[in-house]
């Protein structure tokens, strides 16, 4: 038997379940004008609520509160009693009734132009143009996953491209689409991935940031510039899609990305241009809440739970990551983090199935999300998100009478019974056959017994006392009047005896019938049940995270960043990278993020901690010129032959497990370049090896700007396959052409800028301003040597070449990178002024190196070349100091000499060797102890600095992995000990990206879609 507690009275309720009420029923044309939902509970607002009043409706809008209960005579009434009402939910992100098809044309080999129709923009993953209340056509059977789980209303949009065109907000009423569009504009939708565009460009996460930038511009200067052509002599052409990007700043955007990094990407891009908007979130918001609370920007979060990994054997959990198994136990309290961060949130069903979208909520309630930031993520922040919070999201005179009913907390075990959508119902569940989910006691004189009736075809039913139970027959339920028969006689009543009990929200009333047809009148109370709630609670609430925390949030991560040492390094060999050369017997001195002293026997400052290092060295962190580490959504936008309008800045991945792995090879400083799929590839990125910190952190503040160009074969598409035969240039002296003709056209570019400045403001009225382009401010940065290059190169031909081409445009070249031929034209490049940055011993691995040497790094230096040795490599990167002592071996170099190549020559060739690169007094304390000489084999790292801070420790790292090792396996335990209800989710679309080199082809749109 169940056990229950008898609820106290409260009203009666009041069914109206006649014929003339059915007919009358709200889905009718015949509605009243004037509806009272009376006696109920109203949630007017989050954490607003007062008990027993009246919801007065009149057509399709709240006309009143009516807190006394005095409702107007001529007001059709239904009696809610013990019912709570909330206003109805908003999703603001989905696609619903959007009757659209993009249309895809069959294309073969690389799509460089699309057509222009109507105005359209240039690129295919731009949309911005289209307006979707356009195509809104409402459609019951779609709505109903919505309205199930009590939401009224949509902001919707064609879920395609980059710019994805203004959305709509709509009811989920069953009426035509004139009728449900609430606001026909709402924000503009955006993407990184292009979606269905044809369009090669952008095939690359920086291109298509790249592309948002570049719109952004061309809308600010079309809608500025689109008056005058009638009075210049420079027309502008129409553009419905910029058009509708004017004034950016009074619109609204909503961004949908797939994971953490791309969400602060995009919050960056937003708020760079100052613009207002709501980010669409991934459930990992808790790991990196700080960085988002800095954003001026709401969220739109699913509940997209990962699926437990599965975990078989040895084998699979070797497959299982930690991260993995962290977010698997994490993700449910990710609202309540987002929550207690006060960063502003909307829920959406989007991702996930309807059906799931209650359990998730509630389990995040378990987990801590209070129940009136959970009803505000449904109604009052989401009113905002979809740009209808003037009239929808409260209960409050003026707004739709669009409306949740339920019977009990929705928040914890109560039923949705009832929807009311624009004033007109659509019960959920039947609120007369509804009184008969309730159990009841019935008083039959000294007899208590417990009454339960099934919904089953027919009706089944039994009345209990303790153990005993009674079948019930011949039942009957109509209109709230139950009747039924039953044997009493093993209660005291001989016979059948037969029943009529009219129910109510309350309780029940009734006869009996015995066997002398006696009639017995007798009352009775509804029985609340008494759940597990209060137990699960009690468990949740105690629920314990043993996964920890960290940055990143995967092994290794830290639990707080490192802070400022105060180190006294004693009795060490001290590798300067500077004039004084390498010391003996001498110590150094670190506090306040630099180099405070170097010498020997050196006093101890009192608080400094005392290292001695007798037997081991100190060196500069080693710089890596050219890297391609710590980057998401490929390293070449190789679809144009010049893209100098990407950034790699835009795309490091400060989770990068290569960022740790290179620290304990002592890397400090890593310049991470575009590859070399272009003759004039992307913007650089020096970072430092800041591992923990975020991605803007990691960029070396004051390094000067710096561009990939390239010469060679990977430039010319000549190795692509057959489809790339296209694009221009074909032939390396193809490529000198290209470079030319950039050059020209940036200076052209210039000098229109300059001409129209120097206009007279009454003339620049009437004149077409030069149209601001990303990809020429760069080349002119470039003529201009605000901009250095690193050049990817091998052959001295195509060398000499563009150090004439720079010579003839009068700028220097900074470093040709790879350079495996550099030693062959040495004399030049020294006369020139240009550096060299190449490998230690790589060669033969394709044509265009067969007559790389080892020797390189020599001849090169011995001609006054600036060498540095580079890694363009993820794995080779924590082993430069073995490649920078094969030139030792191969040709003598002294220890010095090679330590150089990857300490302060590097660090030269990026401008930043008044900062880093050698031991100097007062420089930034970037160094590293190792237990022997550096450029040993057998050398290992003890410790590196960045900024005086201790980013790697080996004696940490050993405790890290047993740290790592004892999480994993609790974890592990906890999913193979919980039930199959916590293993329930989605499995996860892992982000699966290659280690990333120079001509690395990779095409984040079709190799990632779901992750990125």
């Amino acid at each position: 038997m169940r056990k229950h507690i008898i609820q106290a009275p409260i009203a009666i309720l009041s069914l109206l379940c006649t014929q003339a009420a059915i007919a009358n029923d709200q889905l009718t044309d015949n509605t009243p004008r004037l509806t009272a939902l009376a006696h109920a509970s109203l949630m007017l607002a989050p954490g607003e609520m007062i008990e027993n009043a009246t919801l007065l409706i009149e057509n399709s809008k709240i006309k009143a509160i009516v807190k006394d209960n005095d409702i107007p005579k001529n007001a059709f009434v239904i009696d809610l009693t013990g019912h709570t009402i909330y206003p109805g939910f908003i999703d603001p992100f989905t696609d619903y009734a959007i009757e659209y098809e993009s249309v895809i044309e069959d294309t073969s080999g690389p799509v460089y132009e699309i057509k222009r129709i109507g105005g359209n923009a240039s690129n295919g993953a731009i949309h911005s143009e289209k307006q979707w209340f356009n195509y809104v056509y409402p459609d019951k059977a779609q709505a109903k996953k919505w309205i199930d789980n009590g939401f009224t209303s949509v902001q919707s949009s064609y879920l395609d491209g980059i710019f994805r065109g203004q959305g709509v907000t709509l009811s989920l009423a069953d009426k035509k689409a004139n009728d449900v569009i609430y606001n026909a504009t709402t924000s503009q939708f955006m993407a990184f991935n292009k979606g269905s565009s044809i369009q090669d460009y952008p095939q690359s996460l920086m291109g298509s940031m790249a592309l948002i930038r570049q719109t952004f511009a061309d809308a600010n200067w079309y809608n500025a510039n689109k008056s005058k052509n009638s009075n210049s002599s420079t027309s502008v052409e129409f553009n419905i899609a910029l058009e509708r990007l004017a004034d950016p700043k009074k619109q609204s955007f909503i961004f949908d990305t797939k994971n953490l990094n791309n969400q602060l990407r995009a919050a960056k891009l937003l708020k760079e241009h100052e613009l207002r908007g709501s980010l669409i979130g991934n459930g990992r918001e808790y790991a990196r809440l700080a960085e988002l609370k800095d954003y001026p920007f709401s969220l739109v979060l699913p509940l997209n739970y990962p699926a437990a990994p599965t975990i078989i054997d040895g084998d699979s959990e070797r497959e299982v990551s930690l991260a993995a198994l962290r977010h698997w136990e994490r993700a449910p309290s990710n609202l309540t983090m987002v929550a207690n961060a006060e960063i502003p949130f909307a829920l959406t069903q989007h991702g996930i199935d309807s059906d799931k979208f209650w359990p998730r909520l509630k389990l995040a309630i378990e987990r801590g999300l209070s129940e009136e930031a959970a009803l505000a993520a449904l109604t009052t922040e989401a009113a905002e998100i979809s740009g209808i919070e003037n009239f929808a999201g409260k209960l409050e005179p003026g707004y739709m009478a669009d409306l949740v009913i339920t019977d009990g907390n929705i928040f914890t075990d109560g039923k949705i019974v009832s929807m009311w959508l624009q004033g007109q119902e659509q019960q959920l569940i039947n609120r007369d056959r509804a009184l008969l989910d309730n159990q009841y006691q019935i008083q039959l004189g000294e007899l208590s017994l417990d009454l339960k009736v099934n919904q089953t075809t027919p009706l089944s039913g039994s009345l209990s006392s303790g153990e005993q139970e009674i079948t019930l027959a011949n039942i009957n339920y109509q209109s709230g009047r139950l009747t039924f028969s039953a044997d009493l006689s093993d209660a005291g009543f001989e016979g059948v005896s037969r029943f009529t009990l009219w129910l109510d929200n309350q309780g029940v009333r009734g006869r009996m019938l015995d066997a002398n047809n006696q009639t017995l009148p007798f009352g009775g109370l509804k029985l609340a049940p008494i759940t597990e709630e209060s137990a699960n609670k009690q468990a949740d609430n105690a629920y314990t995270l043993i996964s920890k925390q960290t940055s990143p949030n995967v092994a290794y991560g830290l639990d707080q960043q490192p802070k400022l040492d105060k180190v006294h390094i004693k009795n060490a060999t001290i590798w300067t990278s500077d004039k004084a050369g390498v010391l003996e017997n001498s110590d150094l001195i670190i506090a306040r993020g630099k180099i405070e002293e170097i010498g020997q026997n050196l006093k101890t400052p009192s608080g400094f901690t005392v290292i001695d290092a007798s037997g081991k060295h100190i060196t500069a962190g080693i710089i890596d010129e050219h890297s391609h580490i710590a980057l998401n959504g490929g390293t070449n936008e190789g679809t144009d032959a010049i893209t100098s309008e990407v950034r790699i800045g835009d795309v490091i991945n400060p989770d990068d497990i290569a960022i740790y792995r290179s620290l304990s090879g002592g890397v400090t400083t890593a310049q991470l370049l575009h590859g070399s799929a272009n003759p004039i590839g992307g913007q650089a990125q020096v970072i430092q090896l800041k591992w923990g910190d975020n991605a803007e952190q990691m960029k070396f503040d004051g390094a000067p700007a710096s561009i990939k160009f390239a010469l060679g074969e990977n430039v010319k598409q000549s190795n692509w396959g057959d489809d790339y035969t296209r694009r221009f240039p074909q032939s390396r002296i193809g490529v000198k052409s290209l470079f030319s003709e950039a050059f020209n056209e940036a200076l052209a570019y210039r000098k229109a800028q300059s001409d129209y400045k120097r206009m007279r403001s009454s003339e620049r009225r009437r004149t077409v301003a030069p149209q601001y382009n990303y990809r020429l401010e760069a080349i002119a940065e470039v003529l201009e040597q605000t901009r250095t290059i690193h050049i990817h190169s091998y052959v001295q031909s195509e060398i000499l070449m563009f150090l004439r081409l720079a010579e003839a445009y009068n700028f220097k070249v900074g470093t040709f990178t790879h350079i495996l031929e550099g030693y062959k034209v040495a004399d030049e490049m020294a006369k020139h002024g240009a550096h060299a940055s190449t490998f230690s011993d790589w060669w033969a691995y394709k044509f265009e190196v067969y007559d790389a040497i080892p020797q390189n790094t020599c001849l090169m230096q011995d001609k006054g070349v600036l060498t540095s040795i580079n890694s363009d490599d993820y794995e080779m990167q924590r082993r430069l100091n073995q490649e920078a002592a094969k030139s030792m071996m191969y040709c003598g170099m002294s220890a010095v000499d090679a330590w150089n190549m990857i300490t302060i020559n590097p660090a030269i060739q990026l401008g930043i060797a008044d900062k880093v690169g050698s031991l100097v007094e007062d420089k930034q304390a970037d160094i590293v102890l190792w237990d022997t000489n550096p450029l040993s084999v057998y050398a290992k790292v003890e410790s590196t600095w960045i900024d005086g801070r201790r980013y790697f420790d080996r004696e940490q790292d050993k405790l890290a992995q047993v740290s790592v090792a004892k999480e994993r396996a609790a974890l592990i335990q906890k999913v193979l000990l919980s039930d199959d209800a916590h293993k329930q989710g989605e499995t996860p679309i892992d982000l699966m990206e290659p280690e990333w080199h120079c001509d690395t082809h990779y095409n984040a749109w079709q190799s990632a879609t779901g992750a990125l």
